[in-house]
């Protein structure tokens, strides 16, 4: 009722003064004037008369199809339709958005190429999936992968800092497919009190020059801009690995003496896995008679390797013989023991297939004499006692150092254990000059029945000036060089301070205060506060032989020492996957970056 006494209808008017998007799309409103302006008045000269007149008036317009229209009208404006519409629509966008982020980072996860991401876009869309409009081009995916990279990065570092536990920096160079010097850098630490170091990848790096300065300022710029600061470093940063390189390790001006200047605390460890490696090379040299065979096996990759045509008689020799065949790779070169095992067990399993391949192929009247010749001496050497013997003796020590090699390049791998796995398998080649392996025996079963795997053997006299392997002499070239590179002098007071606190070397019954001085040494070391709490937690820890940690301070200090790298086989898996990234195309490390930080925390699968 207006103050003129005209009567109007509030809805109406309400209705009238909405604006065209906070109206329905789906009612049609049909609003008289006189409702909505307040110009409905009375008819009748006395006021029951008008009454009744407006009674009647008001009934009739509160069941017309406009005022009802009004009232829903009304009815959604107050519930808000236009946010909730917009509400739904960003829902509906982010869902999309999350689709397409899941499927880079699968063509990501799985090294395939960013041009696969319009087809699985497609694919997806195909089979019903809203994927929206957008982000559905390869340069968005190449982007977008960069933008999870970099959070996935972000989000790691700031749980470190947040941990306030001590890091390790493992750090490898190499060249990639664009001939382009560069530097991957992994971090191992832990960023959780209930689990223990992990390593993961942090950054790949271009490099401008080889040299230790150059490496240094472009780690150290590196780890200052993924917000490890000075400060931090100089308070957790305990361990840097790499492999034996003279730039890395150099005792001048190595990047290990450099860093070293700059963080005392710092302890720089040399890759296990490089040190096996060099351990097995220091022992083929004192051991001449390797030699003929490590040459032979050369002449085998290259016989098989580059020709098909002998690579596909081989394959019918074997099917002849109903044996198994396995690829024939080099032994004993810069690859890793596991290779060379993989390549003499190829020679043990395929044994009958060779010497009919080399018998078969010495009578050959399609060949030239020089190549039956050749093929010939192949076989008379193949079928030597003397080469039987140094086959299985290789494959008995190859598969050894093989199981110790994939051991040390676990990611849960830690010092004391590598240590003990080390020792033990010096007394495993301690006890081989003495006992043969399992192949060495079966090859001796053979020789005196005279025969192995069917091929008839030979005699030293007949044997194509092949010489046997000293057995005992081989084994202990192996422990001496394992003992010298693997357990060094240098490193034995802090193996042997860890070995003290750390459970396995613990005998049955300990003083009360066993290991308190070596504690109180590598809280010191390790960067950790030694408090009485960590005392007490430490003799419960000793109470229980290692089940039970005893305290979050003693966990803490546990987790510090298991932050000490072994192994760097973590970077060496790092460049095997920038080797599948990088192609001809993708040469371009900013894009490898992105792939390989997809994968964070390394794996044990092997190299």
């Amino acid at each position: 009722m207006a103050k003129d006494g005209n009567l109007g209808c509030s809805v109406c008017s309400r209705v009238k003064s909405l604006g065209p998007d906070e109206v329905s799309a789906g009612i049609r409103l049909k609003l008289a004037n006189e409702w909505t302006t307040t110009a409905i008045q009375p008819y009748g000269n006395t006021r029951d008369k008008m009454l009744t007149s407006l009674r009647k008036k008001i009934h009739s317009h509160s069941d017309s199809d406009s005022h009802k229209s009004a009232l829903k009208v009304m009815s959604k404006a107050n519930s808000d339709t236009l946010k909730k519409t917009i509400v739904e629509q960003q829902r509906s966008h982010v869902s999309c958005t999350t689709k397409v982020f899941r499927t880079i980072y699968y063509i990501a996860k799985h090294n395939r190429p960013y041009l696969d991401h319009t087809h699985l876009v497609q694919l997806q869309e195909l089979n019903g999936i809203d994927m929206g409009r957008m982000l559905h081009s390869n340069v968005v995916a190449a982007d977008i992968c960069e933008h999870i990279s970099q959070q996935m990065r972000r989000k790691l570092i700031s749980a470190i800092i947040a941990a306030g536990l001590p890091i390790s920096v493992l750090i490898d160079e190499s060249t990639s497919l664009s001939h382009k010097s560069c530097l991957i850098v992994y971090i191992r630490c832990s960023v959780d009190d209930s689990v223990g170091p992990v390593t993961v990848f942090l950054d790949l790096l271009e490099l401008s020059s080889l040299s230790a300065e150059s490496i240094v300022d472009s780690l150290l710029s590196c780890l200052n801009s993924h917000g490890l600061t000075q400060s931090f470093l100089q308070d957790h940063w305990l361990g840097l690995a790499t492999d034996g390189a003279s730039v890395m390790l150099g005792r001048k001006a190595g990047v290990f003496v450099t860093l070293k200047a700059k963080y005392n605390q710092l302890i720089g460890w040399h890759c296990l896995n490089h040190r096996l490696e060099l351990s097995v090379h220091d022992a083929v040299k004192l051991c001449t008679e390797v030699n003929p065979f490590k040459i032979f096996m050369d002449k085998l990759y290259t016989l098989y390797s580059v020709s098909p045509k002998n690579r596909r008689y081989l394959e019918e020799c074997a099917a002849d013989v109903g044996g198994e065949l396995l690829k024939i790779g080099k032994v004993l070169d810069v690859r890793w023991v596991a290779s060379s095992y993989r390549a003499v067990k190829a020679v043990w399993v395929s044994y009958s297939s060779l010497y009919g391949h080399f018998t078969s192929a010495s009578e050959d009247v399609r060949l030239d004499s020089k190549e039956r010749a050749q093929f010939n001496g192949l076989a008379k050497k193949l079928a030597s006692v003397q080469f039987l013997l140094n086959l299985a003796l290789m494959l008995d020590a190859l598969e050894e150092l093989k199981d110790l090699s994939e051991a040390l390049q676990a990611d849960d791998i830690t010092v004391y254990r590598a240590v003990r796995m080390i020792g033990r398998q010096i007394e495993v080649f301690e006890y081989r000059k003495s006992q043969g392996g399992t192949a060495y025996s079966a090859a001796e079963n053979a020789i005196a029945e005279s025969s192995f795997h069917g091929v008839g053997l030979v005699h030293t006299s007949r044997g194509g000036g092949t010489v046997a392997i000293n057995r005992a002499q081989f084994y202990q070239a192996l422990a001496d060089s394992m003992q010298s590179r693997l357990l060094p002098e240098a490193e034995q007071p802090i193996v042997q301070a860890i070995q003290t606190v750390l459970p396995g070397t613990w005998a049955a019954s300990l003083p009360p205060e066993y290991g308190e001085p070596q504690l109180k040494e590598l809280c010191s070391k390790f960067g950790v506060p030694y408090s009485s709490a960590l005392k007490q937690q430490y003799r419960e820890y000793k109470q229980s032989k290692g089940c039970d940690m005893g305290g979050a301070v003693m966990k803490r200090f546990v987790f510090a020492v298991d932050t000490l790298p072994v192994s760097t086989a973590a970077c060496e898996r790092g460049f095997s996957r920038m080797n599948v990234i990088c192609s001809a195309l993708r040469t371009r490390l900013r894009f490898i970056v992105a792939y390989v930080c997809r994968h964070g925390r390394s794996t044990n699968e092997q190299l």
